[in-house]
């Protein structure tokens, strides 16, 4: 007989829930860190990344101390009118020029650790830095509160990949491991460091890396994807223990917008944020 996965998988989410709580109720361990939140877009996306920094003002702000950076695709920027938007609404917010960083091949993976090493160059020693996707957008700050309490170099969730690596869509670094890493790279080369990653893309590579130079990688829950949470009932008491954010790794990216709407924001945060979108979007292909 055949085990569902939730099944086979609820030993792994058992010692992660006990670990969480463990990790984040010792409280000599929360540094007064600083979130560096990486994004990677581009003009088309611009409806998706701008919910997803909506979110976190919703579930960062009075919690923990952030900077967002977003490196904008060079083939395809984020426009000076998109631009203007994000500053209105992400204090501080950094918007950087950019090669191709999408996350597949190796030129694009060094091009994502170059804008790593360009983050971790202004933040402190105990800085976290990072990577979000467009499509990702935040409903508790759970794993924040996590992240800053844990040792761990990489943090990630990988329950989707059956824990194989560490799943893109949200993953934190600790300052001092994309240094590391960085360096191992540019002492290589980029398709020397990844001799034997048997997928050469960004969530892989990653993970392959940290596991390379011997750095302390942990998973944890906390990345919902769509047909999950569909299957939850939304974003109800049972997500919001398991999950803190929803990834929509789906061709309908409008699905997350949706969502948000449904379950996260009220009608009139929702309304007020699609007037903005709409005055500053068109249709282009996607990047």
């Amino acid at each position: 007989m055949r085990i569902p996965t939730r099944i086979k998988q609820f030993p792994n989410f058992l010692c992660a829930l006990i670990d969480r709580h463990t990790t984040i109720n010792k409280k000599q361990n929360v540094k007064s860190s600083t979130f560096h939140l990486c994004f990677f877009s581009c003009e088309s996306y611009f409806a998706y990344l701008y919910c997803a920094c909506h979110s976190l003002i919703k579930v960062l702000d009075n919690s923990h101390n952030y900077k967002v950076y977003v490196f904008s695709d060079s083939d395809m920027p984020i426009t000076a009118e998109q631009v203007g938007a994000l500053e209105k609404l992400v204090p501080n917010i950094h918007v950087v020029s950019w090669p191709k960083s999408m996350g597949w091949g190796h030129e694009q993976i060094k091009n994502i650790w170059d804008a790593y090493q360009y983050v971790a160059e202004k933040a402190s020693n105990e800085d976290i830095i990072a990577r979000v996707d467009s499509d990702v957008f935040f409903f508790n700050n759970r794993i924040f509160n996590y992240v800053s309490a844990s040792e761990a170099d990489l943090i990630g969730d990988g329950h989707f990949v059956n824990f194989d690596y560490v799943q893109g869509g949200c993953y934190f670094f600790k300052k001092r491991a994309v240094e590391k890493i960085y360096r191992h790279i540019n002492d290589r080369g980029i398709e020397s460091a990844l001799v034997g990653c048997h997928t050469v893309v960004e969530d892989v590579a990653a993970d392959f890396l940290a596991k390379k130079l011997a750095l302390t990688v942990k998973q944890t829950w906390f990345m919902g994807f769509p047909d999950e949470l569909n299957n939850m009932g939304g974003i109800k008491q049972k997500a919001q223990l398991k999950f803190s954010c929803a990834h929509f790794v789906m061709k309908n990216k409008d699905k997350m917008l949706e969502a948000y709407a449904r379950d996260v924001v009220s009608i009139n945060e929702y309304q007020s944020m699609m007037d903005v979108i709409s005055t500053v979007t068109s249709i282009n292909p996607k990047c």
